[in-house]
């Protein structure tokens, strides 16, 4: 059997997740163009990306189970050529916010493909010393999509339309299943020593649980940066180029967080809940900031947002994958559904909280959120690492 390089599959696991969620960050780029044409605002946004995510939430248990069953690398092309058909069903039919919303459901379950898809396959080829980077350099996929939407919003939008935008990503799309491997690859991971300061039992579904209901929580950061922050940065005075400007910026703060995350737990030989903590918590002070700020300070802070608040996705899968890399695709696929919840539940509360009150408001509930998934994790991690240890003590 042919061994992959790593270079190309993290490359496809990047872009796997990237082309599946631009149907709706693109839509959150957009939001001011899109919500004009077809009547909608703050909280029809959050529904229809509500829509989207937990349609992904309910997909990815199974989905997770359809990954083992028929391989990471066909379920990758089915992913690919199925968000394609979505992203350019929308720029052609999309003509109300009903027809939006139904092709944003069937985007959520193509998306429930990508991550049990893109992690089984880091298992099986990744040395397990080096997982953490390369979950962090994984989880760029979804800060990639808003990079990408975000520099959709000058580059294309704001020119000749929210439609070509998304004709572009269908054939993006198309791109990214032409380059998924055909040949049958050996799993290697098994070949690499393995670093006995990460060693942790696996976990069961109810330690799975609790990353997921952190996971949820954790997401509101994420899904309030990615769908508002064009909107909320306008209503503070930014133009809506610079606006999407920051959404681009912002995005690779967040790419460049999980990479140095990932890159210091690999370092220190860490099992990753402590590292998550850290930057939930931070991520939780930066967006109390954030809802105070203006001008360049508010700018500088939604940065480091981007960084702490969004930068835990790729730990949090090492976390995972680092105990239960056997049933990477099935177990990632649990945490995985919870962070769909939270970007379902996320955006219509904080859409309401925006409509009802303020972006400032919307931004204190996320850091409230942030703290509760922080105490979260670090009860799964004590949890888990006494699990660990319990043997040899007895």
């Amino acid at each position: 059997m042919h061994v992959p390089s790593l270079a190309r599959l993290l490359a496809g696991a990047i872009l796997i997740v990237t082309v599946s969620t631009q149907p709706v960050f693109l839509l959150g780029a957009g939001f001011l163009r899109i919500g004009d044409e077809l009547g909608f605002g703050p909280t029809g946004l959050g529904v229809l990306t509500a829509l989207f995510f937990l349609t992904a939430s309910l997909a990815s248990t199974p989905m997770g189970r359809i990954v083992e069953r028929i391989g990471w690398q066909r379920a990758m092309r089915r992913n690919a050529l199925g968000s394609a058909l979505v992203t350019l069903a929308i720029a052609l039919l999309a003509r109300s916010t009903l027809t939006l919303g139904v092709l944003l459901v069937v985007g959520g379950a193509v998306y429930g493909l990508a991550n049990p898809a893109a992690n089984q396959a880091l298992a099986d080829h990744v040395d397990p010393r080096r997982r953490a980077l390369v979950f962090g350099l994984k989880h760029a996929g979804i800060p990639s999509s808003t990079l990408v939407a975000g520099l959709a919003v000058p580059a294309l939008i704001l020119s000749v339309g929210w439609r070509f935008a998304y004709v572009a990503a269908a054939l993006l799309a198309l791109l990214v299943a032409t380059g998924v491997p055909r040949r049958p690859l050996a799993p290697t991971a098994g070949r690499f020593a393995a670093d006995p300061r990460r060693t942790v039992a696996p976990m069961p579904p109810r330690l799975l649980a609790g990353l997921a209901a952190a996971s949820s929580l954790a997401t509101w950061g994420a899904i309030a940066l990615g769908t508002y922050l064009v909107a909320a940065s306008v209503d503070i005075g930014f133009s809506e180029t610079a606006a999407g400007l920051l959404l681009f910026a912002g995005s690779l703060a967040s790419i460049a967080g999980r990479i140095v995350a990932g890159f210091v737990t690999d370092r220190i030989g860490g099992r990753g809940f402590g590292a998550v903590a850290v930057l939930t918590g931070a991520g939780a002070a930066v967006f109390v900031g954030v809802a105070m700020a203006s001008g360049a300070t508010y700018a500088a802070l939604v940065l480091a947002a981007f960084a702490t608040g969004w930068g835990w996705p790729g730990l949090m899968t090492f976390t995972v994958v680092n105990a239960n890399a056997g049933s990477a695709a099935s177990s990632s696929a649990i945490t995985q559904a919870g962070i769909f919840v939270g970007a379902g539940l996320g955006p219509v509360v904080l859409g309401a909280v925006i409509d009802r009150a303020s972006f400032a408001a919307a931004w204190l509930a996320v850091a409230g959120a942030l703290i509760v998934a922080t105490v979260a994790v670090v009860w799964v991690g004590h949890r888990a690492v006494a699990a660990t240890s319990a043997p040899a003590t007895r």
